[in-house]
């Protein structure tokens, strides 16, 4: 039978019938009596003992224990799986002079809402032209991932004119410290699976280590023999997870140090399918209820929506990269779940979305007709 924790009701009542069990001719449960006020001051003491019984036991557990025992089962763990920190966003800008320019190392550009970025090596143009330069953001944290073209000033060591672009690739490798229910479940992926020398949840592993990656999919062998193809999501600071060139490269940089040695990491850029999505006859048909059904959609892309691969699917590995579709009843479903919705039809898409390797479904345009 298993052990339950009693209410202090409960232990002042077992209090109560202790006393009159084991002392002849006392009646503990009579308002007017010595032994009513001892029996809840013993309760008392029980039921406070109980409840921090109950709570040690919970903190054995990964599953079970309060956040701030996460840390300690995660240095616990061999090997230790530590909470992710903040980091600062990283990558290349573009510098362009129309005469002589200056731009010292550590000089600092900055945004349009403030935020600033530090140049990792500063660079002196002789003339008209452009160059680029690699910078990191100021602060760590997700608000310092910052898309392409995106453009920045001069706050500090610059001589000259110029401007500043956002390179293509984008300033990406930004995060916030990993938050608790993302770090409890990493631990116990861990734990389910334990390090077996480079097999498929060991990358995923690796990825999920880097900061900013909420999840990826794995497709081993995907590159030929010895390689493992990685697809990452950043699904905090990039538009449906998808990462940029800047991203990519630093999960790249991770995976080269942390995987073993004998296997080539491969990471891509998850190739995204827009699925537009139009809605007729919905009942009934308020601003409250659209904003609810475009809010499920998403969520439903978010839960079912995953990469297309040739890995062979496993039972205990939905991580995998394996032929995958993007089924047209889930939009139905979604639909169905907004708050307030009575009745839908979907007339678009028509049919499940096919994905090929390296694709993976997102939302694209929401219609009401």
């Amino acid at each position: 039978m298993p052990w339950q924790s009693r209410s202090l009701k409960q232990h002042v009542t077992d209090a109560q019938r202790a006393f009159t069990a084991n002392l002849p001719g006392a009646d503990a449960a009579l308002a007017r009596n010595n032994l009513a006020p001892v029996a809840r001051i013993l309760a008392g003491f029980n039921y406070d003992l109980e409840r921090f019984a109950a709570w040690a036991a919970d903190q054995r557990f990964v599953a079970t224990c309060d956040a701030d025992q996460l840390d300690r089962h995660g240095a616990e763990m061999k090997p230790a799986v530590p909470r992710k920190a903040a980091s600062a966003a990283r990558g290349p800008v573009t510098v362009t002079a129309i005469g002589p320019v200056t731009l010292d190392t550590g000089a600092m550009l900055l945004r349009s809402d403030g935020a600033a970025f530090s140049v990792d090596a500063g660079i002196v143009l002789a003339g008209a032209g452009s160059a680029t330069v690699q910078v990191t953001a100021a602060l760590a944290g997700a608000d310092g991932a910052t898309a392409a073209d995106a453009v920045l000033t001069a706050g500090s060591g610059l001589t000259g004119t110029a401007t500043f672009a956002v390179a293509s690739a984008g300033l990406g490798g930004a995060a916030d410290p990993e938050a608790d229910g993302a770090y409890r479940a990493r631990l116990l992926f861990a734990k389910a699976f334990p390090e077996h020398a480079g097999a498929p949840p060991d990358w995923l592993r690796y990825t999920l280590a880097v900061p900013g990656v909420t999840r990826a999919f794995i497709e081993p062998l995907g590159q030929g023999r010895g390689t493992v193809v990685v697809y990452p999501f950043f699904d905090q600071t990039r538009p449906n997870g998808i990462p940029l060139e800047s991203d990519r490269a630093a999960v790249l940089a991770a995976l080269e140090i942390a995987g073993p040695g004998a296997g080539l990491p491969v990471v891509r850029i998850p190739q995204a399918v827009p699925v537009h999505v139009t809605v007729q006859n919905l009942a009934p048909d308020t601003p409250e209820v659209r904003q609810a059904v475009a809010a499920e959609i998403a969520t439903s892309f978010f839960v079912n929506s995953r990469v297309a691969g040739l890995a062979t699917p496993h039972p205990s590995m939905p991580f995998l990269a394996t032929p995958a579709a993007f089924s047209r009843s889930w939009i139905w479903q979604a639909v169905a779940n907004a708050s307030g919705e009575e009745s839908h039809s979907i007339t678009a898409p028509a049919t499940n979305i096919t994905l090929t390797a390296g694709q993976t479904a997102v939302p694209g345009t929401l219609t009401f007709a």
